[in-house]
């Protein structure tokens, strides 16, 4: 998991530009839909520039939504967003490109699933005037966004990980307890505050471990984890001893911690691999030296 950039560009010109890829519906009757949503730009800009404002100064936790939204209007701006179309799949092309041509396509919420959706960091069943809203829109899974739902704060304090805007924490914070027992490896993630990480930041984290599940997921992609990492060691049995293939795939992991950050949990179970003697009684086992 590793923070985003947010979208660099003018909030209210992409909002008109969703706009003006509206077509008319066949037999669609007066007043048109899109005129519908015209007349309503005075209002959205007026919501946007609270939105940017209170992104700006990191206070989205004290957003409350515009109660003179009709249903009818609720359910127009809804219509708004469509994830297929042109502006919103630029949009999250724009934010998952990174230097040197290279595209974080995997979703930052899990680090599990391709990202095929965006999910509304601010639910846009409750703040409807930020539906479009490209600083509001985050790349993940669907898995992820299914999960989320409409959760965002609770007990003054937020369920998810905004990861244009908490910075995570370069500390570890995901670790793996590992045995190796009747020739099976058991394998549960947990998270622990062992760095003195913001306690504040520590709850959000939590939170959003709970609400995606993910120890539950990350321990259901363990077996493949532990099968791919000892293919690695397995191949470079070849030309190097058990020990020095351990110190070179630890190695390995460490540059990759730069690139997927200090918590992905591929890298926290095969650093925990590296040094722990479950991983090394199988090793045994398996006559690897």
């Amino acid at each position: 998991m590793i923070n985003l950039n947010s979208y660099s560009g003018d909030s209210i010109l992409f909002l008109q530009e969703v706009i003006n890829s509206k077509k008319r519906g066949k037999g669609e009757q007066f007043p048109f839909y899109k005129d519908r949503i015209k007349l309503l730009i005075p209002f959205l800009s007026n919501a946007y520039k609270v939105y940017d404002t209170a992104f700006t100064s990191n206070k989205l936790l004290y957003l409350a939504p515009l109660p003179s939204i009709n249903a009818n209007q609720k359910d127009d701006l809804l219509k708004l967003y469509k994830y297929g179309s042109k502006p919103f799949i630029r949009l999250k092309n724009a934010i998952i490109s990174l230097p040197n041509d290279y595209e974080l396509n995997t979703c930052q919420y899990c680090t599990i699933n391709d990202v095929n959706t965006l999910d509304h960091i601010v639910p846009k069943e409750c703040f409807p005037e930020f539906v479009v809203h490209p600083k509001n829109l985050i790349p993940v899974c669907s898995e992820c966004n299914s999960y989320k739902s409409n959760k965002w704060v609770k007990g003054g304090n937020f369920e998810f990980i905004n990861l244009y805007l908490h910075k995570l924490p370069y500390q570890q914070f995901l670790y793996v307890d590992l045995k190796y027992t009747n020739s099976t490896f058991s394998v549960k993630y947990f998270l622990k505050n062992t760095h003195n990480i913001d306690a504040i930041l520590f709850n959000i984290i939590k939170n959003h471990y709970d609400n995606l599940k993910l120890l539950n997921r990350f321990q259901g992609k363990a077996n493949q984890v532990i099968s791919e990492f000892e293919n690695t060691v397995r191949g470079s049995l070849i030309k190097l001893s058990l020990k020095d293939s351990l110190e070179c795939a630890k190695a390995t992991i460490v540059y990759e911690q730069s690139r997927l950050g200090m918590n992905h949990y591929e890298n926290v179970l095969k650093l925990t691999l590296c040094s722990s003697l479950a991983f090394m009684e199988y090793c045994s086992d398996k006559g690897y030296k």
